[in-house]
């Protein structure tokens, strides 16, 4: 039965490319222009959610206020008033693929993205990411999975789902999180108002990514993962990458956002020429507020404000004001270990809400339009419960390469591993398609899940003629031994084919 968004029956649902946390991205044909389009549609489950439906609305404000080469455009909304399909959202549809599961397949091969071509992308992405940021709006969920890459390498930013204009009120509860815990800069970890330096943090763990085939900081659970951007050290990049760019790489993910480029435009501008901005950076020195300049402070979130100086905020909770007397500091020593306890216990607890919804993170396969989601990006009240993930097995079999689906798992916090399905592929799915999962469904973070794959497809033997014997003589029909051609493996397209390093 045909299924259409809208009552007017103007955008047809063709079929469906990811499956994320708040909605569903089908592949569909605008009927009055006929042309096609990608068409995201808001979950049955969530569609009487206020919440949600205002976050919906706010992806399609914020991504059809810009308009950028860039960014997916965005070309209608629409609500049904009497709540009986839910509401919608009708882009562009990009023909490319999600930069994550490019990554997943260097990695596969042993091999890291081209320093020059991870130049090249990620400079594009923040040339887009900077239009945002002068129109007011912070992406807030800068990964992989929405950064869409088409086969002539030009890049398009997706889902700005969870985005916010500078100036709005926040959609979430007081000290939420939002956003992806591998991506996650410190202040969103920390549950302070993000701002275009946290886009560029969140851009500078991608480039990290891109150049090394790992991520900066990456943990057994979410939750560890978020206080490893809070308190670890940047890893030292590889000597394959020249220093200028280590540099560039380095200052993008410094945890003060002062110590940053400022925003997407200036990011760009120095991955395009790294020697001139390491060169400015070193001469300008620490970034310091102008004399006199006013200077806002952020809203109280998870954790206070990081105090002034090089130590980090974990390293400063239980020291007493070199001020204080002797007989105050006898005071303040014995609550502060509590109150630090207290303090990471609740970080714990808003790190972990981030996977109990499940965020709008779609990691697609080529063509898909918006991303990820995703898992991570969510709204929820801070809770001690131990943090789940889930994910629907349906959404992969037969129809996801497994290395799309090891890509979606490992961002979810579960540790995978891959396998060749035993039984013979008889055609009825692709090679190199997920055949099914060790476990699915709703599990505990950092549990293992063994990702079975299709082989290639096996041709049947055709059976050799054998004629009749007359009534006079019986013939016994000659043995004809049957040659059995295996199909040969069809390796996924990858617009970076011959561009990349060995790993």
């Amino acid at each position: 039965m045909s299924q259409y968004a809208d009552r007017a029956r103007r955008y047809h649902l063709d079929s469906v490319i990811a499956t994320g946390g708040m909605g569903v991205v089908w592949r569909g044909t605008d009927t009055r222009l006929d042309r096609p389009v990608a068409v995201k549609v808001l979950k049955a489950e969530y569609a009487d959610d206020p919440l949600f439906r205002t976050r919906f609305e706010g992806e399609a404000r914020s991504a059809a206020a810009l308009h950028h080469p860039g960014i997916a455009g965005v070309y209608d909304y629409g609500a049904d008033d009497t709540g009986e399909l839910p509401p919608y959202l009708v882009m562009e549809l990009v023909d490319g693929q999600p930069l994550s599961t490019l990554l997943a397949t260097a990695r596969s091969n042993g091999r890291v993205i081209d320093t020059a071509v991870v130049q090249d992308l990620l400079a594009q992405a923040a040339d887009a990411l900077g239009v945002a940021h002068r129109a007011g709006i912070v992406h807030r969920d800068v990964k992989p999975a929405n950064l869409l890459v088409t086969p002539d390498r030009q890049v398009k930013i997706t889902d700005f789902g969870i985005a916010r204009a500078a100036d709005a009120a926040a959609l979430t509860r007081t000290g939420s999180v939002m956003g992806t815990p591998q991506y996650l800069s410190p202040e969103q970890a920390r549950g302070n108002p993000s701002t275009p330096a946290s886009d560029v943090y969140s851009l500078g763990v991608v480039a990290f990514e891109c150049l090394t085939g790992r991520r900066p900081f990456e943990a057994e659970t979410p939750v560890a993962t978020a206080l490893a951007h809070l308190q670890q050290p940047v890893p030292e990049l590889p000597d394959s990458v020249p220093a200028p760019l280590a540099a560039v790489v380095r200052r993008a993910l410094a945890k003060d956002p002062a110590e940053r480029f400022p925003d997407g435009t200036a990011f760009g501008a120095a991955l395009r020429d790294p020697s001139s901005a390491s060169a400015a950076a070193a001469a300008a020195g620490p970034a310091t507020p102008a004399e006199g300049a006013t200077q806002v402070l952020p809203a109280t979130g998870v954790l206070p404000p990081t105090p002034a100086g090089p130590a980090t905020p974990m390293e400063r909770l239980d020291s007493p004001s070199p001020y204080a007397g002797e007989e105050e500091k006898e005071q303040r020593r014995s609550p502060w270990p509590i109150a630090a306890a207290v303090i990471l216990l609740v970080v714990a607890a808003v790190v972990a809400a981030i996977l109990l919804l499940g965020g709008d993170d779609e990691d697609p396969v080529a063509d898909d339009p918006t991303s990820e989601p995703t898992t991570e990006a969510t709204t929820e009240e801070t809770t001690t419960e131990a943090a789940t993930v889930e994910f629907d097995a349906d959404d992969y079999v037969c129809s996801q390469d497994y290395r799309v689906a090891q890509s979606d798992l490992d961002e979810l916090g579960l540790r995978t591993s891959v396998e060749r399905f035993s039984t013979p592929n008889d055609g009825s799915c692709p090679a190199d398609s997920v055949a099914e999962f060790s476990r699915s469904g709703t599990l505990t973070e950092g549990a293992r899940v063994v990702i079975y794959y299709w082989g290639p497809v096996e041709q049947e033997e055709e059976p050799t003629p054998t004629p009749e014997p007359t009534p006079t003589e019986t013939t016994e029909a000659p043995t004809t031994p049957t040659e059995t051609t295996e199909a040969p493996t069809t390796e996924p397209t990858d617009p970076l084919t011959d561009l990349g390093e060995d790993g």
